[in-house]
């Protein structure tokens, strides 16, 4: 856990328990997403996804553990790679308590423009924001 700076809590929801009595796996991407949303509040701040916003192009999920109704889980986020029009966000989803890992996710967003449906750069106040807080390059 000590490699992810940022950190949000997770209510797990009575609509996101199956019929096995555990967290469905069609909801996890929902809990990834809200870690790139804190890990976005904390880190770039003032993104305006209207004119300079991501699309995931490509995402990966491996599971662990199940979750169940009562667990108090966070995600764990973190960029582990910039490229030129994409970065890696790498996550965890552990239990609060025991900080056992129930699901790891790889996720690479793509910067785009909204208004022209193209890809952009990744805008240089993001990239410089992240590279602060990573310490990557």
């Amino acid at each position: 856990m000590s490699d992810f700076k940022n950190c949000v809590e997770i209510q797990v929801r009575f609509n996101d328990i199956d019929m096995l009595g555990h967290v469905s796996n069609t909801v996890y991407l929902n809990y990834f997403d809200t870690g790139k949303s804190s890990y976005m509040e904390e880190v770039v701040t003032d993104y305006d996804f209207s004119t300079e916003a991501m699309v995931e192009a490509s995402v990966k999920i491996d599971f662990f553990e199940p979750v169940f109704m009562k667990a108090r889980i966070v995600v764990l986020t973190r960029v582990t790679k910039l490229g030129n029009k994409s970065f890696t966000f790498e996550h965890q989803l552990v239990d609060a308590d025991t900080h056992k890992i129930h699901a790891m996710c790889t996720a690479i967003m793509v910067c785009f423009n909204p208004k022209k449906q193209e890809s952009i750069l990744i805008p240089d106040n993001w990239r410089k924001k992240i590279q602060v807080y990573e310490k990557i390059e």
